[in-house]
């Protein structure tokens, strides 16, 4: 995704077996079946009894565009690991878009796609960037080659740059980030994220996503990078 990006799952813990044996125990209660356990797992969704979903959690590897991790840290209850432009020289790699949004005149912090642009004007706007990347890579080797630290030849590079993590999220606080970057109002390029996030899940968590498209949350008409 988004060119050289991916989201890769690893591993995870629970089901929404789990989930269910999790608020189970608050009355020791047994397992009724699967039925009455869907049942009850909709019920602590719609009704927001988040513990037991804190229960089970998934780890991801991603790799997305520096501006977009920008985004994905606002979410401070990701347990996460970064590549480290410290320890190793990053790679060419960088973002560039297919297509090359406006500024929305009525929401400050979004875009919308273009209606009387020609692909002309499409095309010098990726010329522009890919000019700029090329120039900035270049800088940057130049200083690691005349003997610059690492941690300092970086600071050249652009937000476009790809870095790449491991992600450790528990489910209640995944399905937060998804209802806030699956949202219209999000960014699209964090939206194309977050999708791929959420086709991994909903084969781990059937009944938490399926409890999720039924009970939608209603998302605040505001955001933060």
């Amino acid at each position: 995704m988004l060119g050289h990006g991916y989201v890769r799952y690893i591993d995870h813990f629970g089901s929404d077996q789990r989930i269910v044996e999790t608020a189970r125990i608050s009355y020791k209660s047994p397992s009724k079946g699967e039925d009455q356990d869907k049942r009850l797992l909709h019920y602590l969704y719609r009704n927001r009894h988040t513990s037991p979903f804190e229960a089970c959690n998934i780890t991801f590897n991603i790799k997305m565009p520096i501006f977009c991790m920008r985004q994905f840290v606002r979410h401070r209850t990701f347990r996460l690991n970064e590549w480290s432009g410290r320890y190793s020289e990053l790679a060419e790699e960088f973002y560039t878009p297919t297509e090359w949004r406006l500024q929305d005149d009525k929401n400050k912090q979004g875009s919308i796609l273009p209606t009387a642009r020609s692909l002309t004007w499409n095309e010098e706007n990726t010329a522009i960037a890919a000019e700029s990347f090329r120039q900035s890579y270049a800088a940057y080797q130049e200083l690691l080659e005349r003997g610059v630290a690492k941690e300092m030849a970086r600071i050249v590079l652009p937000v476009s740059l790809f870095t790449e993590i491991y992600v450790n999220v528990d489910v209640h606080n995944l399905m937060h980030f998804l209802n806030l970057r699956q949202d219209g109002h999000a960014q699209s390029e964090i939206r194309e994220i977050a999708d791929g996030m959420a086709e991994i899940a909903e084969q781990l968590f059937p009944w938490t996503f399926e409890a999720r498209s039924r009970y939608k949350v209603h998302i605040e008409d505001t955001w933060e990078d």
